[in-house]
C-alpha cells in the first residue's frame, strides 16, 4: 500500500514482549537515480516478510516511486522531490518552489511523521543529516517525543573518494552527527573489501557502533530463462538513466558491431530527447530494442549473454549474484564512487571495466567480445551477499533495545534524559 498519511502509533510504550519489532521508519533522500529507493524497498520487503503485524513507513523523495512494486504492508510518504545538480546543490522538480522552501517543507513533513508514528527504529539511508541537513529537526523531534527510538544509519561502503568524504563531512558537521545522534551504523559491504573506518577517518566512538552487513542484494524474481535463451542478446542498463545516454549509445554500436542483439533499458529519468534519439538509432538495427523501464530486471539479467551497465551499487550486486558476464562503464564525475567500486569488483575477477571517454563504442566492443566468450560464471562469487538478512537482524536487535527503554521509561520515578539538537 502506498499512502501520503502513515499509520499513527497507538502504543502506550508498555508491552509484554520487549523484543517485538512493531514499527520501523525508513528515510531515502533520493535526489538522483533509483538506487536509494530500490535499496530501501528491498530492506522493507525483507523486514515485512515474516512479520505480519509490522508497520513500516518509507519517507522518500523519489519522483518515480509509483513505478515500482511496493511490498505488502509498506506505507510511503512522498516528499517534494528535488534533483541533485552538483556537489551539495539541488533544484526542486517543481520550478515554482525554491530549494529552501522545499527543504523546510520536507523537514516539517518528516518531523510530523516521526512524532505521530514513534518508531522503534528509524533507519536513515546514506546521508547522515539528509538533504541539506533536513533531518536535524527530525532527530530533535524523536529525541524529545520518542526518546526510546533507536536511530540507525545505513551506508553503502563506497561513498566517494575518502578525501572528498572527509572534507564534506567535516564541513557539514556530519562527524558530530555520527557520534551524538546515531545509536548504530550499518555498512552495506565488507571490511575486507573496503574499510570505512580507515577510509573515512571515523572516531573510536563511531567505530564501536559500526557493523558490516555484507552487500544488499534483492531476491531475484522467478526466472523464465530457458537454455536456448541464454546468450541471445546484450542487455544495456543505466539505473534511472539521467546520465546514461553515452553508455547506451555505445552499447547499441558495440552490439551491432559484434552482430549480437541488444535490449536497451533507458530508465524513467532519461530525458525524452535522449530516449527518442536512442530509439531512432535502434530502429536502424533489426536486432536492437529500446524500452523505457522494467520494474524487475532480474529475468533480463539472467537471460542476457552479457550486460553493460554503469557502476551503481544495486546493479553491480545483483549482476554479480547472477553470474552474468558484466562490463561496467562507471560514472566518474562528480563522484568517483562508481569507478572505485567497479575497480574493487574487477580486482576480484567479477566484472570488467571500461572507462568512459573517446572511442567508447570501440573499446566496449572489445570488452563485450571477451565477456561473451567467457560465458556465465559458475559457482559462488566470493562476496558476502547476505546483507538483507544482516540488516533484518540488526533492526530486530535495535528494536529490542528500543522496547526495553520504553518499558523502563514508563516505570514510576524514571526520568528519560533528552538530547538537545541544533538545526
Amino acid at each position: 500500500m502506498a499512502t501520503d498519511s502513515p499509520p499513527r502509533s497507538t502504543d502506550t510504550g508498555v508491552t509484554s514482549n520487549t523484543t517485538e519489532l512493531r514499527r520501523v521508519l525508513l528515510y531515502a533522500h533520493d535526489t538522483y537515480g533509483l538506487g536509494h529507493l530500490r535499496r530501501n524497498l528491498a530492506i522493507a520487503g525483507r523486514l515485512l516478510r515474516d512479520r505480519p503485524g509490522l508497520q513500516v513507513v518509507l519517507m522518500t523523495g523519489s519522483s518515480v516511486s509509483e513505478r515500482f512494486p511496493i511490498p505488502r504492508g509498506l506505507s510511503l510518504v512522498r516528499l517534494p522531490p528535488v534533483v541533485k545538480i552538483g556537489t551539495e546543490s539541488y533544484r526542486p522538480v517543481d520550478p515554482r518552489w525554491g530549494i529552501e522552501l522545499v527543504r523546510r517543507a520536507r523537514s516539517a513533513i518528516m518531523s510530523d511523521v516521526a512524532q505521530r508514528f514513534r518508531p522503534d527504529v528509524f533507519l536513515v539511508d546514506h546521508a547522515p543529516q539528509g538533504m541539506k541537513a533536513e533531518l536535524l529537526p527530525v532527530y530533535a523531534t524523536l529525541r524529545s517525543e520518542s526518546p526510546a527510538t533507536r536511530i540507525v544509519l545505513g551506508l553503502r561502503d563506497v561513498l566517494d573518494d575518502p578525501d572528498s568524504v572527509q572534507r564534506a563531512w567535516s564541513e557539514q558537521g556530519a562527524y558530530q552527527t555520527l557520534e551524538h545522534v546515531f545509536d548504530r551504523v550499518l555498512v552495506y559491504g565488507t571490511e575486507e573489501l573496503f574499510d570505512v573506518v580507515s577510509a573515512y577517518d571515523l572516531s573510536p566512538v563511531v567505530a564501536a557502533k559500526l557493523t558490516y552487513c555484507g552487500y544488499i542484494c534483492r531476491p531475484s524474481g522467478r526466472s523464465s530463462t530457458k537454455p536456448n535463451d541464454i546468450g541471445t542478446f546484450v542487455l544495456g542498463v543505466v539505473g534511472g538513466g539521467g546520465d546514461g545516454t553515452e553508455v547506451l549509445s555505445a552499447t547499441l554500436a558495440a552490439s551491432a558491431g559484434l552482430g549480437v542483439k541488444s535490449l536497451i533499458v533507458t530508465g524513467p529519468l532519461m530525458s525524452e530527447t535522449d530516449r527518442l534519439a536512442l530509439t531512432r538509432r535502434a530502429a536502424l538495427d533489426e536486432g536492437a530494442q529500446v524500452l523505457e523501464f522494467i520494474p524487475d530486471l532480474s529475468d533480463a539479467m539472467n537471460r542476457a549473454g552479457a550486460v553493460v551497465t554503469m557502476g551503481g551499487y544495486n546493479s553491480l550486486c545483483e549482476l554479480v549474484a547472477t553470474g552474468t558476464p558484466t562490463v561496467v562503464v562507471p560514472r566518474i564525475h562528480p563522484r568517483r564512487e562508481q569507478l572505485m567500486r567497479s575497480e574493487l569488483f574487477a580486482g576480484r575477477g567479477l566484472i570488467s571495466v571500461v572507462e568512459p571517454g573517446a572511442d567508447l563504442a570501440q573499446r566496449l566492443q572489445g570488452a563485450l567480445s571477451l565477456a561473451l566468450a567467457a560465458g556465465r560464471r559458475r559457482g559462488p562469487c566470493g562476496l558476502n551477499l547476505s546483507g538483507l538478512d544482516s540488516v533484518d537482524e540488526a533492526v530486530e536487535s535495535e528494536a529490542g533495545l528500543s522496547r526495553a527503554s520504553s518499558v523502563v521509561a514508563h516505570r514510576p520515578g524514571v526520568v528519560v534524559s533528552k538530547v538537545r539538537m541544533s538545526a
